[in-house]
């Protein structure tokens, strides 16, 4: 049977460029369209005839978040956003199903329904709505007075919620925000991100940390609830314990921490083999999101070995039901569901957040049976490749269901 001719759009990587692979592999992938440099692409693997790269609003847009304050760089995002989403059309021929990156694709899939081609529209977040609400209400107890996405972005992906043929979502939080706004369940497709699995695993004679550690890995941003973590840290109050934040700050960051507490680390980006290593040497991963599709850091600190503590809005709590295999979680209190693998706590929580910290701190028994429960992940098909069938499967499903013509 011949591969379906695929091209995949994207403004930033995402899991884009792990399903290009996926894709290549297969004979399916017709072109890959991003706004990076193909300086950075060609060290994926990828041929040059393989990749069409606009990188123009791609450098306007690290030029604003490097030196454009907070408040003010809202304001380019409509103009960089644009950009890519015209000039992505030139290089849309010759497939049979596009699958585009919310917020950038509008005019992609305008074309494609004039054309008769099928459109997947990911969304790695929640619904636009949602996610707007969520953290406006944010900003507002932060005393912040700027928005984080342009009001024309958001209609925009409002837009192409309603043109795309089939919208692709990570987890079930985010899937049940678009049915919650009115989206039918019939136009969606849930497909859990993948993980680097064989980096991702315990090393034997790895050494932990003496004391007690928990480890975050993200941005140190608002929308991942760094004050909230921080807090539940400080509250836990375990003597001689260790946060290690690892990720790059915002221009929040150090209004979200204030006064450091005793024991909290912080370190930049780190390479990925080196962020394994951070998961490795610690006894715990917590992250207290505000909102976020799935995040992928999860599914690599569970493959460590590390319990997981997660807010309802994160995704994680879909890798804590795979890992449960269909067991209920049991309620610690009305506020905190524990699963055989870690924790899921309500946002804007640290109170629940710092019990949970305790609990492990407190109970190495529980904690070791948590770490060894985590490791079931590499038995639930989450590598890149799994990833891959199941977005392939998608796409047949939709070119089965409509004749497509190819563009051009």
């Amino acid at each position: 049977m011949t591969p379906p001719r695929i091209t995949l759009m994207v403004g930033g990587r995402w899991q884009a460029f792990d399903l290009a692979l996926g894709l290549k592999h297969r004979g399916a992938l017709h072109r890959l369209v991003t706004n990076y440099p193909w300086s950075k692409v060609r060290t994926w693997g990828f041929e040059r005839n393989e990749v069409a790269c606009i990188p123009g609003s791609q450098l306007v847009n690290q030029f604003v978040q490097r030196c454009v304050p907070e408040r003010h760089k809202a304001r380019f995002q409509y103009f960089t956003h644009s950009w890519f989403a015209r000039d992505a059309l030139r290089h849309l021929d010759g497939a049979e199903l596009v699958h585009g990156w919310s917020s950038f694709s509008l005019p992609a899939i305008q074309q494609c329904r004039r054309r008769g081609v099928p459109f997947v529209l990911d969304r790695v977040s929640s619904h636009m709505r949602v996610q707007c609400e969520l953290l406006s209400f944010e900003r507002s107890k932060l005393g912040f007075k700027w928005e984080s996405t342009h009001p024309k972005v958001v209609s925009m992906e409002l837009a192409e919620y309603e043109a795309a043929t089939r919208i692709v979502v990570p987890s079930r939080f985010v899937e049940r925000t678009f049915i919650a706004q009115g989206v039918p369940a019939t136009r969606l497709r849930r497909n859990t991100l993948g993980v680097n699995l064989a980096l991702f695993r315990p090393v034997d004679g790895y050494q932990k940390r003496r004391e007690f550690t928990a480890v975050f890995a993200g941005s140190l941003s608002f929308r991942k609830g760094i004050h909230y973590l921080v807090d539940g840290f400080r509250q836990a109050a375990i003597p001689d314990s260790r946060l290690l934040l690892v990720g790059g700050a915002s221009g929040e960051t150090e209004r979200l921490i204030g006064k450091p507490p005793p024991g909290l680390v912080r370190f930049g980006h780190v390479p990925q083999s080196s962020l394994a290593d951070h998961y490795r040497g610690a006894h715990a991963f917590v992250i207290a999101s505000i909102e976020e599709g799935l995040a992928m850091v999860q599914a690599q600190a569970l493959a460590c070995g590390l319990p997981l503590i997660c807010t309802e809005n994160t995704g994680g709590e879909d890798l804590l039901e795979m890992i449960n295999q269909g067991r209920p979680p049991f309620m610690e209190t009305t506020r905190i569901k524990r699963y055989s693998a870690g924790f899921v706590v309500p946002i804007r929580d640290p109170d629940a957040i710092g019990a949970c910290l305790r609990r492990l701190a407190g109970d190495p028994v529980l904690r070791d049976q948590q770490s060894c429960a985590a490791l079931r992940i590499h038995e639930m098909f989450l590598d890149w490749t799994h990833y891959g069938d199941r977005a392939v499967t998608g796409y047949m499903e939709i070119l089965d269901g409509m004749r497509s013509p190819v563009l051009g």
